[in-house]
């Protein structure tokens, strides 16, 4: 967890350092030369920079999945051990998607990926491609701003669905050989394990 923190912090604060010095350059120089060169230096190196990110908060996730799965086999197992004095653990010892979601306190149905530290990342890197896209149009094509902006807003929303795609796939095949030793009973077991 920490180093998706980290991760997701070194992200946004460069992005927000960039908008400041865009901002500041867009006062000196009235969005002239200096303002196209700057944003189109610093706006994709932020977007790689975003995917990069972006990748390993997804692998990051996977790991704490598998993380929290190896917890619970443990807790399984020891309640295993304990018998009639199991009722003394607090969490579940379930050792599946839906145990390993709900000792973390995370709803297990309609679980996805748009609610992660991931998703805010893919989500506002395609704004800062989607803006370099933009910008770019507006510089060399001399794009008028309607069109340059539908077009960086079409960029980003097929880069998001494609970031978000890859995720889901790079989680799938992270998760894909785990097998459960202590799976879930029914749901109504899952709610009182919380």
């Amino acid at each position: 967890m920490s180093e998706s923190s980290a991760r997701a912090s070194l992200y946004i604060l460069s992005v927000s350092s960039a908008l400041v010095a865009l901002g500041f350059i867009g006062q000196l120089s009235e969005v002239g030369d200096v303002f196209n060169v700057f944003a189109l230096i610093a706006l994709p190196t932020l977007y790689l920079l975003g995917l990069f990110t972006h990748i390993r908060l997804v692998e990051c996730g996977a790991e704490d999945f598998r993380y929290g799965m190896a917890i619970n086999r443990i807790r399984g197992h020891y309640k295993e051990i304990a018998g009639s004095r199991a009722d003394l653990f607090l969490l579940s010892g379930h050792d599946d998607g839906p145990g390993v979601f709900a000792n973390a306190g995370v709803p297990a149905e309609g679980r996805s990926q748009l609610f992660t530290f991931a998703t805010v990342v893919a989500v506002i890197n395609c704004v800062v491609g989607g803006s370099a896209v933009a910008i770019a149009l507006g510089a060399f094509a001399d794009a008028e701003l309607g069109p340059a902006a539908a077009a960086g807003g079409a960029f980003a929303l097929v880069s998001l669905a494609l970031q978000l795609r890859h995720a889901d796939r790079l989680l799938a095949e992270r998760t894909a050989d785990l097998q459960s030793v202590f799976p879930s009973g029914g749901p109504s077991e899952i709610h009182s394990a919380r």
